[in-house]
């Protein structure tokens, strides 16, 4: 099995983890290499914090969070790239 790879904020990276969901089976977490020893992750959710931390909003591609070094994402699946799409 080859090493998958996601699309995301434009740029394409090394999975590293990915995380299911124990009763519905879907992806949940994916955990991607930024730089060697770097690593980010993105989260499945269709809410995200605002940067007032008092009210949430809806989002509909990959966002990330406004205080921390993680992302949102309503469909995580979606993110997947094959060789041929590179």
């Amino acid at each position: 099995m080859k090493q998958p790879k996601i699309k995301i904020f434009g740029q394409i990276y090394k999975v590293i983890q990915i995380e299911f969901d124990k009763k519905t089976g879907r992806i949940d977490k994916i955990v991607y290499q930024v730089d060697e020893h770097k690593y980010r992750t993105v989260f499945r959710s269709d809410e995200m914090l605002s940067s007032s931390l008092t009210s949430k909003y809806k989002v509909q591609k990959p966002t990330f969070h406004p205080y921390h070094e993680y992302a949102y994402a309503p469909e995580l699946e979606c993110l997947f790239v094959q060789d041929q799409d590179i």
